[in-house]
């Protein structure tokens, strides 16, 4: 009897090592990991490998990867750092997530930028806001207006929320950015902008905590209502069909959702509900007043900040079906189911294409300035006469 409890553990830690064996071979189960990866190689035994040492490093590599119980490990390896530490992850890859104090989370890449004075030189700049106006005015010739939409970045509207460690002895304040310096060229070209970033700064004097959820990398879903009131304000006089009024159902206070989820989403932790902070979240009542043959067709040509506008536009039933150009030649898809779709923007016949469309919304945020549009405007003068 004495060696029950003995028998029972050893067969229980054989039973788990054999679970860890087979699992390391089979298909993961549950808890899968968000965030980009590159999967290493199959390892391939041939004696010049074996001889180099190659296959048994490849080998450890694929076993790392592929270990049984391998997410469950690392969420909560996750979660032990983040919960006794307020330590994230280093990633080598994908999105590297910072904490500041109170569970604010930052893309890093957006602190770097936010504090590394603009490379641009006057002449490209002047050049690539001349191709932009050029572009807004052959759309305009076919009844189309273009405007642009520059989504502010999270660390310029609160950069008191990040550890001030990553600004190098720097301050955002402090740096002019590519898109800074464009800013009053913008007015000069006579360009169509709804400038976001100088717009929540001014908000944020009388919404100082909401434009922004603390889990997301992305303006609020609360904070694009409000914009999209004055996107429609700018586009309705100069639209065949109107935007119809965005109604407000409810605001209520509700844990992230959606796209306000994507940072704490990518630090993988066992258990995040006590780091998703309350936040107004909009619901938009679907019109029904408008027929869907008077509701306008807008292009979006955008980055990842342009699918909450997206995703409110149409659960307001307030547009067609249209199509989304994902960071232009990234992908096309149809919205609003999302799916992806045909011609790529390489394959586009533009001048056919663009008939059917009441207008072209751009969305990126300031970090994207450097990009240009990602070849939009290029291909646009190209084929248009």
């Amino acid at each position: 009897m004495k060696s029950r409890p003995k028998l029972i553990l050893a067969l229980a830690f054989v039973g788990s090592l054999w679970m860890v064996g087979l699992l390391t071979f089979l298909p993961p189960l549950g808890l899968k990991l968000r965030g980009v990866t590159v999967p290493p190689p199959t390892p391939v035994w041939d004696w010049p490998g074996v001889a180099s040492g190659e296959t048994f490093r490849t080998t450890e590599a694929w076993f790392d990867h592929h270990v049984g119980l391998r997410n469950l490990w690392v969420r909560l390896d996750n979660q032990l750092n983040y919960s006794l530490f307020r330590e994230t992850a280093l990633r080598d890859e994908g999105t590297r997530v910072v904490a500041g104090p109170g569970d604010w989370l930052y893309e890093h890449h957006y602190i770097r930028y936010a504090v590394e004075p603009s490379k641009l030189r006057e002449p490209q700049l002047r050049e690539a806001l001349a191709r932009m106006r050029a572009v807004q005015d052959k759309l305009a010739a076919r009844g189309i207006p273009f405007l642009l939409v520059v989504a502010p970045s999270k660390v310029e509207v609160y950069p008191e929320h990040a550890p001030a460690v990553h600004f190098a002895g720097r301050k955002p304040s402090e740096v002019t950015t590519s898109f800074e310096r464009a800013r009053p060229l913008f007015k000069e070209y006579g360009i169509n902008l709804y400038d976001g970033p100088a717009r929540y700064l001014q908000w944020k004097e009388s919404l100082p905590d909401n434009l922004f959820v603390r889990s997301g990398t992305h303006w609020s879903y609360y904070s694009v209502h409000r914009v999209m009131d004055e996107l429609r304000d700018w586009l309705n006089p100069r639209l065949r069909h109107p935007i119809p009024e965005f109604k407000l159902k409810r605001l209520r206070a509700a844990s992230p959702r959606f796209e306000d989820t994507d940072l704490i989403g990518l630090m993988n932790l066992l258990v995040s509900a006590p780091y998703e902070h309350p936040s107004p979240f909009p619901e938009l009542e679907a019109q029904t007043a408008v027929p869907p043959e008077e509701l306008p067709r807008i292009l979006w040509v955008h980055d990842s900040f342009g699918w909450m506008p997206v995703n409110l536009l149409y659960q307001a039933n307030a547009a067609r079906p249209s199509h989304s150009l994902y960071y232009f030649s990234l992908e096309t898809y149809e919205i609003p189911n999302l799916k992806p779709t045909t011609p790529k923007a390489a394959d586009i016949d533009w001048e056919t294409y663009l008939r059917d469309y009441d207008a072209v919304v751009m969305v990126w945020t300031e970090i994207a300035f450097d990009h240009m549009g990602w070849g939009f405007f290029e291909a646009l003068e190209r084929s248009l006469p």
